[in-house]
């Protein structure tokens, strides 16, 4: 009989495991976009923010993780590794916060189960270097998405806005706003992604017009299910 259970019980995990297998994991998404046509300056920088939805989080909470590059090309083809990102919907969370793991080049993100209309996915910061020009063509943010729960759904899009000064020797001093609303510390309305420490510096260009753009205008809006990959690693 014990063994006849112990069949069953692998029988099931296999399935299961078959069954995530059949899944693309991680779930890759594309989101492509451009810039407005202001010059942008050499010694400055473009501040890549990305910001996400989600739908399907269990009352118990989940975590998305996220690694992704950014392309495009002006005075010759342009790759940008962004670093990695975790958020975790923790149900004992009252507000969301951010910070930057430098050992693991990685955003860590915590916001409550609800979420919200705008919770901050990654960034990078882009040092313009001398003899950089408009940028021709599209720019791709491609990223793949995993996470330790089933059902999950993100809506994810992009800004990029362009500043005189920055900080890219630690991200944690930028003071990046983790969410549109119900952020720890954060009493406005700027949007997630908003390097608080910095909107002093912000300029045109990229998909900015300086002023009060502190992220850029978004990108459309892409939409993915994110894959499980927890099933297989019991196993």
């Amino acid at each position: 009989m014990k063994q006849s259970s112990v069949i069953v019980l692998i029988s099931t995990a296999l399935l299961l495991a078959s069954s995530a297998a059949a899944q693309t994991c991680p779930s890759s998404s594309t989101n492509i976009s451009n810039f407005n046509g202001t010059p942008i300056q050499p010694n400055s920088y473009i501040w890549f923010n990305a910001n996400f939805t989600a739908s399907g989080i269990p009352s118990t909470g989940a975590t998305i993780s996220f690694t992704s590059t950014i392309t495009f090309t002006t005075d010759q083809p342009y790759i940008v590794n962004v670093p990695n990102a975790q958020i975790t919907f923790d149900p004992n969370a009252t507000c969301a916060s951010t910070s930057f793991d430098t050992a693991s080049n990685t955003w860590m993100t915590t916001v409550p189960l609800a979420g919200s209309d705008e919770i901050f996915l990654a960034g990078v910061a882009f040092p313009v270097p001398v003899g950089f020009s408009r940028v021709n063509g599209p720019v791709t943010w491609q990223g793949s998405f995993t996470s330790n729960t089933a059902g999950i759904s993100v809506a994810w899009k992009w800004g990029a806005a362009v500043y005189s000064a920055f900080n890219i020797a630690d991200y944690n001093m930028l003071k990046v706003k983790p969410t549109h609303t119900q952020a720890c510390g954060y009493q406005n309305s700027d949007h997630a992604g908003t390097p608080e420490a910095f909107k002093a510096f912000v300029v045109g260009g990229a998909r900015g017009g300086g002023g009060s753009n502190w992220t850029g205008s978004w990108s459309g809006t892409t939409g993915v299910s994110v894959c499980v990959t927890s099933v297989i690693e019991l196993l």
